[in-house]
């Protein structure tokens, strides 16, 4: 009878054997899961790969022409040059075939196990038929032939449901490459982008073969479709911007198409790709005013202000935009923090017609300019380009308030004096404006600018300009600013 201390210490055993074995375990299961690493060499026109999981290591070695059973288990023939050689070590064991041809037809099959040569039949033989299927899905061993019999036997599908079955990229891209060189459908593009995209990790790899047949792509609206939305599959924002840069070359893009190109540039880190990508589709002819609407509101993604000035102005480059496209741009501006560059975006927008609406909003950015410089510019374009009506005239010399410099705050009374729309009332309030200059000489500079119009106006306006040129403190300027309207 077994006693206690004994049991208990089998019981300890049991427990330290099960803690051994399950590290192996576990390893066994993470490198199966694990991303297979694959090596391919051709020298001497010899294929050779080697692939590691972590768990076995598998070499193939292959030159010249080989052909295989329908089975994918046996090799049916090769070229005169022909050779083989596969190798697999799990655990330390070594198994290996080499399978050459010696012309007219000879070909030798030898079988190894470690360095014993074993006889082929029926060991070599079965493991051949083990091994074999693993080799082809992990090599393009065979790849072309392969590819033409699953189509012959069961078309688009048939080629696509083995590269279902493939873990490497690389090869499932060259099988995906020898598909198009198949007799398929056009209809059938779209679903060839969908179910390669959805199997294939490798960025390198799908840009790749995006590229190389896009132009068939494009002659199917569906497929378009689907190649550029294989680009939000993507992580880097590189391949995306190669893969739409080079479909966008070929044709313009659908309504439809330029969402999903939208949704895949607002999801990029990279604001210099951003820009390529909104700025390759600025370049496409006929354009819809929506369109570039919605163009401009997805700088809104773009952190950059040097990148998003450059959009926002290739943008309104495009002719017949509408308020809303210019209302957008507006909006835009208020996300861009350097002076210099909202400067460079509302002198380009003040150049067309705007709407009160927009005017309006405009106004509300004027305060953020914190340059007198870069604030003068826009005054300057804004009183020079736009019939401001008396509420936003008065919005702008509410942002005028805020000026430090006497030179630029001169500058921008009199750009307001001789503008064309200029009425007695605004008049009066840039007379009232003189009193926040300090400098004599400055005050002086604007009441003789305004000289020729308060001449010609009311009581009013002449009764506002003397009270102006009382601020004069020397008597000298003073002296100048009231000659200037007798």
């Amino acid at each position: 009878m077994m006693t206690f201390s004994f049991a208990k210490r089998i019981a300890a055993t049991l427990v330290g054997l099960t803690l051994l074995i399950q590290p192996l375990v576990a390893q066994k299961t993470a490198s199966k899961s694990s991303s297979v690493s694959i090596t391919s060499d051709s020298r001497d026109n010899v294929q050779r790969w080697k692939t590691s999981n972590g768990f076995d290591n598998f070499n193939v070695e292959y030159r010249g022409k080989i052909e295989i059973t329908d089975d994918d288990k046996d090799i049916k023939g090769m070229s005169d040059d022909g050779y083989l050689e596969i190798s697999k070590t799990v655990f330390g064991s070594n198994r290996s075939i080499v399978i050459e041809a010696h012309g007219n037809g000879k070909i030798t099959r030898e079988y190894y196990e470690g360095r014993k040569q074993i006889a082929w039949e029926p060991e070599g033989k079965k493991w051949l038929s083990e091994v074999l299927p693993e080799v082809v899905r992990t090599t393009t061993l065979c790849a072309e032939s392969r590819v033409a019999r699953f189509f012959r036997q069961g078309g688009t599908n048939g080629v696509l449901n083995e590269l279902d079955k493939m873990e490497s990229d690389y090869v499932r891209s060259a099988y995906a490459n020898l598909l198009m060189k198949q007799s398929i459908q056009p209809k059938d593009y779209a679903m060839i982008i969908n179910r390669y995209a959805d199997k294939t990790d490798s960025d390198h790899y799908m840009t790749e073969f995006l590229k190389n047949h896009t132009a068939k792509f494009l002659q199917n609206a569906e497929a378009t479709t689907a190649l550029f939305s294989a680009t939000r599959k993507m992580d880097s924002d590189h391949y995306k911007t190669v893969v739409i840069k080079e479909a966008l070359r070929g044709q313009t893009a659908s309504i439809q198409n330029v969402k999903i190109i939208l949704q895949a540039a607002s999801q990029m880190e990279s604001d210099y790709y951003v820009a390529e990508v909104l700025g390759s589709l600025l370049k496409q002819n006929n354009l819809s005013d929506g369109v570039v609407a919605e163009i401009i509101s997805t700088t809104g993604s773009i952190e950059s202000d040097h990148y998003k000035t450059a959009v926002l102005t290739e943008a309104m480059g495009k002719s017949g935009l509408s308020a809303t496209s210019y209302s957008r741009v507006v909006d835009a501006v208020k996300t861009i923090e350097s002076d210099h560059y909202i400067t460079v975006v509302l002198n380009d927008l003040l150049e067309n017609k705007l709407t009160d609406e927009t005017l309006n909003t405009l106004a509300t950015i004027l305060p953020s300019i914190e340059s007198d410089h870069y604030k003068t510019e826009v005054f300057t374009t804004l009183l020079k380009r736009q019939d401001l009506k008396e509420e936003q005239f008065d919005k702008l010399m509410q942002s005028f308030d805020r000026m430090d410099s006497d030179h630029y705050k001169t500058v921008v009374l009199q750009q307001a004096i001789g503008a064309s729309n200029l009425t007695e009332s605004k008049l009066l309030k840039i007379l009232q404006k003189t009193t926040s200059i300090d400098s004599d000489h400055y005050i002086t500079e604007v009441l003789i600018y305004a000289a020729p119009k308060v001449r010609a106006g009311s009581a009013s306006v002449q009764s506002a300009y003397r009270a102006a040129a009382k601020n004069i403190s020397s008597e000298t300027y003073y002296g100048r600013a009231i000659r200037a309207i007798e």
